[in-house]
């Protein structure tokens, strides 16, 4: 039964991903097509790429688990809804600057754990690949 629930999740994490980077990616670009790109946090935000590699990095490290995991659920649901806010909140800088800072954190620290234990995880089943053909 959890490996069903961790492939249904596997599969709302990806349809999530597609969504933030096929939808909001464009509508923020066509937007501000007029304004040059800001080397800011609060764009690099807005643009929503940190929360799409997110979402691929725990697409990726859940792939390799076969079983539902709640921390990687929590980074998501987390990174989301710091983005939600950090968007609501972007013409009010007072608010905006913690949602996007907070949420570029979020995000960075996830990657980068979640980068960690892919790597480490997909070592330990290459391990059991090359014993189990021994």
């Amino acid at each position: 039964m959890s490996r069903v629930i961790g492939l249904i999740f596997i599969l709302g994490y990806l349809v999530l991903c597609f969504a933030t980077l096929a939808y909001w990616l464009p509508n923020f670009f066509a937007i501000n097509f007029l304004l040059p790109p800001e080397a800011s946090y609060r764009y690099l935000t807005a643009t929503g790429l940190p929360f799409g590699l997110l979402l691929v990095t725990v697409i990726a490290r859940q792939s390799l688990k076969g079983f539902f995991s709640i921390t990687m659920f929590f980074q998501v649901f987390t990174g989301a809804a710091l983005l939600y806010a950090a968007l609501y909140a972007f013409y009010y800088p007072q608010q905006a600057n913690f949602f996007c800072a907070a949420h570029l954190l979020i995000c960075g620290c996830g990657i980068a754990w979640n980068l960690y234990h892919h790597r480490k995880e997909l070592a330990r089943y290459e391990r059991a690949a090359v014993a189990a053909a021994a």
